[in-house]
């Protein structure tokens, strides 16, 4: 019987393991069990088909972002954690419950049963990270990722203070300890020098009770030779009001 989506919905007990297999979740026995089952089930292998079809198109449908470097590890490590859970748990961990009266939710409604499969929703939710994670290597560059850091040391003038600058890919981030708080009424802004002349930024900051903080600088950083902290009128200035506490040299 066909959905009114073009899905084909199988009484097949086996159907529900059809989504699982196209995205490669069962484990190496279920797998080799239910391609075996393939050979014999004309209703499962029509299933399959099917959704291989939509499988294929998970790359396309992903955002195509860079990912952080970390961020593989973490999925993988998040994937191998559940798929671990589900194998303790023995095969019927990941099968819906029958509702009442022995009536299967793809009974009642149009979607086929594959899409209310726990274990199918886990591993479509991997794959389409690991979609973005793959469309984003492809965008940056073949795979290169994001470029080296570069941290510079600043100049600070607090006593007690220190301070640093990362700068990857045209980004900086600057990170303080041990600053005293911008005097009342005002507020720490960061400005760009550029052949001698400071560039106001829209990046303000204040420091927490212990003097510090993580600031991400709003521009970019391209062809700046310093970078500079000042403290000004709460909202920001356009052009500097008070003396540098924060010097970074880039160039």
């Amino acid at each position: 019987m066909m959905s009114r989506f073009g899905f084909t919905h199988s009484d097949c007990d086996r159907a529900e393991d059809a989504g699982a297999y196209v995205l490669r979740a069962l484990s190496e026995d279920e797998r080799v069990a239910f391609a075996a089952h393939l050979e014999t089930c004309a209703a499962c292998r029509a299933e399959v088909e099917e959704l291989q079809i939509v499988a294929d198109q998970l790359p396309m449908a992903a955002p195509q972002l860079v990912p952080p470097p970390e961020l593989r590890h973490r999925l993988m490590s998040v994937v191998e954690s559940e798929a671990e859970l589900l194998r303790a748990a023995g095969p019927e961990a990941d099968r819906p419950a029958p509702a009442p009266h022995d009536m299967r939710l793809r009974d009642r409604v149009w979607w086929p049963s594959w899409l209310v499969s726990p274990g199918f929703a886990a591993a479509l939710a991997a794959c389409l990270v690991l979609a973005g994670v793959g469309a984003g290597l492809l965008v940056s560059g073949g795979g290169d990722g994001p470029g080296p850091v570069r941290t510079v040391q600043a100049e600070v003038t607090a006593p007690g203070a220190r301070a640093t600058v990362a700068v990857q890919d045209g980004k900086a981030t600057l990170r303080v300890t041990g600053l005293p708080a911008a005097p009342n009424g005002r507020v720490y802004q960061v400005w760009l020098m550029r052949e001698g002349t400071p560039e106001p930024t829209h990046t303000l900051f204040s420091v927490r009770p212990d003097g510090r903080a993580v600031v991400n600088i709003d521009e970019k950083v391209d062809g700046v030779e310093q970078i500079l902290v000042t403290a000004e009128p709460s909202g920001g200035s356009v052009i500097p009001t008070s003396a540098p506490i924060l010097d970074a040299t880039l160039a």
